[in-house]
Parts: C-alpha cells; sequence; structure tokens
C-alpha cells in the first residue's frame, strides 16, 4: 500500500487529471484489495483494513510535506473495509465448503 500511495503522490507532478484517477480511484481500490488479500491469507479483519489509508497519507507527506485530500483518505478507508469483510466471508465460506 505504501507503493500505492507513493505513486499516487509521484503523479501529483504530472497532471491532475492522473493524480485524481490514482488518489480516488486507484489507491482506494489497491487499499480493498490488498486488505482482502490479507485477511484470506491469515490476517485478523479487525487489523487488515487499518494500514491502507495511513499508507496514502504517510506516502505523501514523506515526498511533499503535506497531506491529500483527506476524502480520498476516507474513501480508501472504508474500500479496505469492505476487502477486510469480503476476505473474512471468502475465509468463512470456504471453511464451510471444506467441512461438508
Amino acid at each position: 500500500m505504501l507503493a500505492a500511495g507513493l505513486l499516487a503522490a509521484l503523479s501529483y507532478g504530472a497532471g491532475a487529471g492522473l493524480y485524481a484517477v490514482l488518489l480516488w480511484g486507484g489507491v482506494p481500490l489497491a487499499g480493498l484489495f490488498t486488505a482482502c488479500r490479507a485477511v484470506r491469507r491469515g490476517l485478523n479483519n479487525y487489523l487488515a483494513w487499518l494500514a491502507p489509508a495511513p499508507c496514502l497519507f504517510g506516502a505523501h507527506y514523506l515526498l511533499w510535506g503535506f497531506s491529500p485530500n483527506p476524502g480520498a483518505g476516507l474513501l480508501t478507508a472504508f474500500l479496505s473495509l469492505v476487502g477486510a469483510a469480503a476476505g473474512e466471508v471468502l475465509n468463512q465460506r470456504e471453511k464451510a465448503r471444506h467441512q461438508r
């Protein structure tokens, strides 16, 4: 997630359109995917959604000295929460399938 945050932060200098697409689309979707994968691999679902948003803010602050739009961070946190929940549901379905 730190790499996704750095990629979005680096695109700040490349143009407003690319930056907006990565900040509002790419990073939140990466948070959804990484949180789901982390839960599928065994991380607690209550912990998996916490890292993506701070990684986004940390990458921006490390590179530029300021944070991105807080709405993008909230969207990233929300989609990461959805991804962690989806990973937990997939784990439970797999466990129930093996018990039959």
